[in-house]
This record gives C-alpha cells, structure tokens and sequence, in this order.
C-alpha cells in the first residue's frame, strides 16, 4: 500500500517539473518578440513631416556659423560648441562679454572680462590701464589730486578763477625718452632736468648730446626737523658743465620756511650762489609735503604758505631773475592759495601719464626716472613750455 502511494507522487512531481520548463521557455520567447518590436518602431523610416538626420559633410559652411538648419529656437554658433555652453546662462547675471576685435590683425575674438561687484576690488588693483582711463577724466568742478601710484582718486574743487591749464592731450607727443608738445605741428616745448648731489659724477658734453635743452639744479634745502639749510655740495659743477655745454640753468630751492623771513633768506641763499654764472631759466621756491613723518610746514594754512613762496618770488624778482614755485598737485590744491600765487610761473611734479591739474603751469616734471646719457643715475625729465633764454 505505501509503495503505490510513493510512485503516483514521483509522477505527480515530474509532471510539474515538466510544466514550469515550457512556461519559462515561453516567457523567454515573448521577451525577445518585444524587443524586437520596439527595435523596429525606433529604426522605422521617417515620414514626409520629418526632416531626416544629416551627416556632417553634408553642412554648409553657413550652416556651420549660423546655426544647424531644422534646429530652431536650438541654434549654437561654433564657438559656442564647448564644454562652457552646454548649459544656456542667464544673460541678466552673464559677466563674461566678448568683443569683436576690429583691429584687422586676425579673427581672434577679444575677450573682455566685467566683474561683479564681489571682484571690483582685485580687477581696480590689478587693472592700471582701466585705472588710467577712470581717472584722466576731470569733471566739471573736481579734479583727482592724487597719482595713479597713490591709490584711489581724492578729488577737490576746481578753482573758476585761477588760470586754467590751456594744454591738452593732444597736442603731447613722445619722441625717444621726451615728452613735447606741438602746437599746429610745430614743436614748442624744451627737454629739461633737474639734478642734485644724487647724481654724482656727470658727463655734460653727454647730457648735452642726448638733447637736454635746460637744467634745473638743486641750490639746497632746509631740513624739515631741524630748520637748517644745507646747500648742494654739487651745486658749483653742475653750473659749471652746463655753461660749458651750452645747456640752459635754473635753479631750485627745497623750502622748509615757516614764515616770511625764512623765505627771503633761502631766496639770498639762491642768488648768493649764483657766483657769476648765467642763470636764464627760474629760480624756484619748491615746496613738498613729507611723508611718514611730522615736518615744519604741514601745520601751515594755505594762506601763510601762499604768502611764504610769494616773499620768496619776490625777492628773486628784485634781483631781477624769474621766479617759479614748485609742486605736486596735491600740494598745489590742499596747501596753497591758488588764487593768491597765481601772478607766478608754475612747476608742476606729477608722474601721470597725462596730468589732470586744470590750471596753467609752465613747466611739468613727468618722470623720476629718466635714462639719460651721460647720467649714470636715475634722473628726472621735465618738459618747459616757455624758452626762458628768450622771455
């Protein structure tokens, strides 16, 4: 009895066995039919409406610029085919804008970057030019009195009564190392430097050859602590090369003077060490401000500075020579009475490319760092608008 009842279930078992093997192999079957159908739906033949897909060479180069024909509202020029544009960025917050380069040299797209305002600040430190061109710009009644090596601009009010600076860019040019102006064409400027004891030994028949016209020599200076005046040690030979040289002098003074008297005595100092020598160009009160450290003038209003350098040029005047006063901008605006000074001749330090000072000044000291042959050193280069020789 037991062993028919194990036969019909080894059968039973065998059975099923049998019936699981068919299912899955038509499973199987069904699978790879519905593959197949939805190989062939995706690979069918496009319809009229459609417009097939285009091998590359088929293109046109037009195409290619302007964007892939059927394509619209997707179009991409060949630029644009990069890594940087695959996604669309929004035009409103873009900072980067290219300009088209018309300079005629090539086809190369001049990149220019516009920062946002979290990179002003390191873009204005490391962008001199853009600085330059921000800057050359005086508006109606403010000019920048600082250099360009001076950080940002610090602006005071132009003055409408003092004389205005009639020279403009225009009219500058550069020929090797000099600055001149030209006036319809015709040069009307002098080649010029200013020299001390700084520049030691100098060869004049060289200085004279390279195109100096005219030399303003340091006479001394009164010391900005102790008040003492010290002349040049090299004041005698540099007259001296230059009258043999043929080249022009002038002469100039580092004041210090706190009230009146003190400028009439560094105006005799000037004249007391003339000792015979032909001085044709001005003799200069010039006035600088020193920095990190107090000095005797800086506590000066601008009217007793102004009175200060007038009773210098006045006093020059007298001995019949032509005053000047010196200065930087900024010395010129914040320590002076422009008003006050203005029946003077002025010099002008300022080493801006192109200065921004808005009144009229006769000389201008361009550079601290001239080349010059014949001068070891560096010297300072300067530009004359007026041929003292024959004022």
């Amino acid at each position: 009895m037991s062993m028919l009842h194990d036969e019909d279930d080894d059968f039973l078992m065998e059975k099923k066995a049998k019936t699981g093997v068919v299912l899955g192999l038509l499973a199987a079957v069904s699978a790879v039919v519905l593959v197949l159908l939805i190989t062939f739906a995706v690979n069918k033949k496009p319809s009229k409406d459609q417009a097939p897909l285009r091998k590359l060479e088929d293109i046109t180069t037009e195409e290619s610029e302007t964007g892939l024909s059927g394509l619209e509202g997707e179009k991409r020029t060949s630029d644009e085919l990069s890594f940087w544009h695959m996604y669309d960025e929004d035009e409103e917050n873009s900072t980067y804008v290219p300009t088209a380069d018309t300079s005629g040299k090539d086809d190369k797209v001049d990149e220019k970057f516009v920062p946002d305002e979290e990179d002003e600040e390191e873009v204005s430190e490391n962008s001199l030019d853009d600085q330059v061109r921000a800057r050359e710009t005086v508006s109606e009644n403010v000019f920048d009195v600082n250099e360009l090596t001076e950080g940002k601009a610090d602006f005071e009010e132009i003055i409408s009564r003092v004389p205005a600076n009639s020279r403009y860019e225009e009219g500058f040019r550069t020929e090797g190392i000099w600055k001149e102006y030209a006036l319809n064409g015709r040069k009307t400027s002098y080649h010029g430097i200013d020299i001390s004891s700084y520049q030691r030994n100098i060869d004049w028949p060289r200085v004279a050859a390279s195109g100096v016209d005219f030399a303003m020599i340091r006479v001394g200076s009164r010391g900005y602590g102790s008040g003492k005046v010290v002349l040049d040690t090299s004041l005698q030979d540099n007259m001296r090369g230059c009258s043999e040289n043929g080249i022009k002098i002038g002469l100039y003074f580092q004041s210090q003077a706190t009230n009146v008297v003190e400028a009439v005595e560094e105006a005799n100092y000037c004249v007391g060490a003339i000792n015979g020598q032909i001085v044709e160009y001005p003799i200069v009160f010039s006035s600088e401000a020193v920095t990190n450290d107090s000095y005797r003038t800086e506590n000066l209003s601008k009217q007793e500075l102004s009175e200060i350098a007038s009773a210098f040029c006045e006093t020059i005047r007298l001995y019949g020579y032509t005053p000047m006063i010196g200065a930087s901008k900024k010395q010129f605006a914040r320590k002076m009475d422009l008003a006050a000074i203005s029946a003077y001749d002025l010099w002008l330090y300022d080493t801006d490319e192109m200065s921004v000072f808005p009144y009229r000044y006769n000389m201008w000291q361009y550079s601290v760092t001239g080349n010059v042959d014949g001068i070891t050193d560096p010297v300072d280069l300067n530009i004359s608008f007026t041929d003292y020789a024959v004022k």
